[in-house]
């Protein structure tokens, strides 16, 4: 039992001065860093650059992406017509607003979705976006259709 303890002290005190000369040699990574950046096309050459300093081009504003038809807010109501012909193709022409609305609501679902799973591709695709671009194109027909009744109207 003896000779145990006595192989026990000793790998205790051989591990203890392992770890205190690793001590020595660690340096702490606070006393290495100088808050200086170095590119990577700098390190063939040995120059230093401060990237804090590099060019930027500029940002882009969210405000400028494109937004869908779909965000845009019901159309107008229909105002007081007294031409019961004008007032139905009103009618007619605003409910084809609403119609086209939904439509390109879904086709930009169905778009969006494909982008995020990266599926389907092929024929499928080319559908889905084919359709994104003819239910934008029938939104604006519609409301530019609307808009030229309401045009119209005294």
């Amino acid at each position: 039992m003896s000779q145990l303890r006595r192989a026990a002290a000793v790998i205790l005190i051989a591990l203890c001065a392992a770890t205190a000369q690793a001590q020595e040699r660690t340096r702490s990574l606070d006393s290495i860093d100088k808050g200086e950046s170095k590119s990577l096309d700098a390190a063939e050459t040995g120059e230093n650059s401060d990237l804090d300093d590099a060019e930027s081009t500029g940002s882009k504003s969210l405000d400028s992406a494109e937004t869908s038809p779909s965000a845009e807010p019901a159309p107008t109501a229909l105002p007081n017509i007294d031409d019961p012909a004008t007032l139905a193709q009103a009618r007619d022409a605003r409910e084809a607003v609403l119609v086209a609305q939904q439509r390109v609501a879904q086709a930009n679902a169905a778009y969006s979705s494909m982008m995020a799973r990266d599926y389907p591709q092929g024929d499928a695709r080319a559908a889905i976006v084919s359709e994104r671009d003819a239910a934008r194109k029938a939104y604006e027909h519609a409301n530019a259709h609307y808009a030229e009744i309401l045009k119209q109207v005294p």
